[in-house]
């Protein structure tokens, strides 16, 4: 099958090129669109009163591959829509530099690319991993979010669903069975830097993150914690609205 390959961390990311050639050793044909720089925590947007500037690119194991002047989404949006040469089947976002669990799944530039795809009716798949995995880790992760993947392609997901695949920085050894989680409620926090510049102009610089204190048991986060790869699907089902029947103010 055709697989097209998008990710937030940027062309260069040292995690993108594992998926690549994995999918490539199991005899998919492959494209590549990623962003030219760092797109983290764009979450859904795409671009819309300003030109999309797009380079070719090399990968190893990619038929085609694009440098993208634009977020995530853009990058698969014109990467089925526009570049590609053969209709693409299934769209994978990843490999991320950080888990996409819990809250942080709503900011998430990786799941708001492979949600983009489904959106347009493609099988999708968003897929992270700890920032200390190494080599052998994000090869093992690559080879079974393709497996995953070609299940996928027969899967009766619901419509317009991401499967949004984690895993632990782990070897094969110590890896516990795949779960299926609930998103957590869980968040990690941040704050701002409060500067000066030079010419007395204030501004404000995102410091690191800090990890929750606990994981609310029996969520994707918490499961991670455990030592197991964990799958959601995440799809865009409303709430049950009738249960808010008492809420409007008299008009």
């Amino acid at each position: 099958m055709h697989i097209l390959l998008v990710n937030d961390d940027g062309f260069d990311s040292p995690f993108l090129p594992p998926l690549c050639q994995a999918a490539a050793r199991r005899g998919h044909r492959v494209s590549v669109a990623a962003p030219r720089t760092q797109q983290s925590a764009k979450s859904h947007s795409f671009t819309v009163f300003e030109p999309l500037t797009v380079s070719p690119a090399h990968m190893d194991g990619a038929a085609e591959a694009w440098r993208i002047d634009g977020t995530p989404a853009d990058c698969a949006r014109l990467g089925y829509m526009a570049l590609s040469e053969q209709p693409v089947d299934l769209v994978i976002s990843g490999i991320n530099q950080g888990y996409n669990a819990g809250l942080a799944t709503y900011v998430s530039g990786t799941v708001g690319a492979a949600r983009e795809a489904a959106f347009a009716g493609y099988k999708a798949m968003a897929v992270s991993a700890d920032p200390s995995a190494d080599a052998e880790n994000l090869a093992l992760l690559a080879d079974y979010a393709i497996r995953t993947g070609e299940k996928l392609m027969t899967y009766p997901a619901p419509p317009r669903a991401v499967c949004n695949l984690n895993m632990p920085p782990l070897p094969r050894e110590r890896m516990k069975p795949t779960v299926v989680a609930p998103i957590s409620p869980d968040m990690y926090r941040d704050s701002y830097d409060r500067r000066v510049s030079p010419r007395g102009m204030l501004y404000f610089w995102l410091g690191p993150e800090t990890p929750a204190a606990s994981y609310t048991p029996h969520t994707d986060l918490w499961y991670l914690h455990e030592g197991h790869p964990t799958v959601t699907f995440l799809t865009p089902e409303p709430c049950d609205q009738s249960r808010f029947s008492d809420f409007p103010v008299e008009l």
